[in-house]
């Protein structure tokens, strides 16, 4: 991936994250949790191909994001294991509120997830400025 590339990628996967995160909001304002949590957890999921894009790492699978983001950001120290474990865990419950019958989402749950996906987002940016 030539730099210009990763610079583009990494900004558009940034609005995307951006625009999941606020779509969340409003799912989450308008009481549909379980329409929330995949939007929340998309979130997440394009501000860390963002992060990835940026040292040319371009994962092929969300398993892929996971791997890769503990690999080279949080084994490196960058991010602690608390963020690569809040991000699987919100990569299982995903797939529950998709595709799961009884999972159940209180509005608690998905605000303290907005709380974690806003903090991380922010936490990403922080250290894509800073480089």
């Amino acid at each position: 991936m030539k730099d210009e590339n990763r610079q583009k990628n990494r900004d558009e996967e940034l609005a995307h994250a951006d625009e999941s995160l606020k779509a969340g909001a409003l799912l989450i304002e308008n009481r549909l949790y379980r329409e929330a949590l995949p939007k929340l957890y998309y979130a997440l999921f394009h501000a860390l191909r963002a992060l990835l894009f940026t040292e040319g790492l371009e994962p092929r699978s969300h398993e892929g994001v996971s791997h890769l983001f503990n690999l080279h950001f949080v084994r490196t120290g960058h991010f602690s294991d608390e963020r690569h474990r809040f991000y699987r865990r919100l990569m299982k419950y995903r797939h529950e509120a998709e595709y799961g019958i009884g999972f159940e989402i209180t509005e608690k749950d998905c605000l303290e997830w907005h709380t974690e996906v806003t903090r991380m987002i922010d936490e990403i940016k922080t250290f894509l400025h800073s480089r």
